[in-house]
C-alpha cells in the first residue's frame, strides 16, 4: 500500500477528498508527494519519499492518473537499470493506492523543496528545452539530491535499493 500525498491544487484539480494517510506498505521507495504543474498541458510531477526520484507524466485525464501513475513508475524503473522482477516487485508492492494530502508526515518539507525543484527542472525541460516526458525523467533521475548528509543521484539511491 503506497500513499500518493497531493498538493492541494492537485487535490482540487482531481476533485477528491483526501483519505487518511495508510500504514507504511511493502514498497520499498515509500510514499510518493505529488504536485500538478500548471503548464500548456498540465503535468504532474511526483518525488518518492524514500530515494527522491523524480518523476512527470500528464495530468489528464485525472480520473486514471493513479494507475497511470503506478505505470509510469514502473517505466521509470526500467529506465533507470532496475531489474525488471525487482521493478515488478515495487510496481504491485505499490497497491493499493491511497490518495491523501501532503500535510503532516515526517519528511513533509524536504519532499516539499525537492518537488518545487524537480517541478522547476521540468518546467524548463518540457517548456524551454522542449524535451519529451521521458527525457525529462531521465533528467530528475540524474538530478542531485542529498539524503541524510550524503548527496547521490536518485538513480544510484534506488538502484541500491531495488537491485
Amino acid at each position: 500500500m503506497t500513499a500518493l500525498r497531493c498538493t492541494q491544487k492537485l487535490l482540487k484539480a482531481m476533485k477528491v477528498s483526501p483519505g487518511a494517510p495508510p500504514a507504511p506498505g511493502a514498497n520499498l521507495l515509500g510514499d510518493w508527494s505529488l504536485h500538478l504543474l500548471p503548464l500548456r498541458k498540465k503535468v504532474v510531477v511526483a518525488v518518492s519519499e524514500h530515494d527522491r526520484l523524480g518523476l512527470v507524466l500528464e495530468a489528464a485525464p485525472f480520473a486514471t492518473l493513479p494507475q497511470r501513475f503506478v505505470d509510469a513508475v514502473f517505466v521509470q524503473l526500467l529506465a533507470i537499470g532496475v531489474p525488471p522482477d525487482a521493478a515488478r516487485r515495487e510496481r504491485d508492492a505499490m497497491q493499493p493506492l491511497t490518495i491523501t494530502a501532503t500535510t503532516h508526515f515526517s519528511n513533509r518539507l524536504s519532499l516539499q523543496a525537492n518537488l518545487k525543484d524537480y517541478g522547476l527542472t521540468a518546467e524548463i525541460e518540457l517548456m524551454e528545452r522542449g524535451a519529451s516526458l521521458a527525457e525529462t525523467n531521465a533528467q530528475l533521475a540524474d538530478h542531485i539530491v542529498g539524503i541524510n548528509g550524503k548527496l547521490e543521484f536518485p538513480r544510484e539511491f534506488v538502484l541500491r535499493r531495488l537491485a
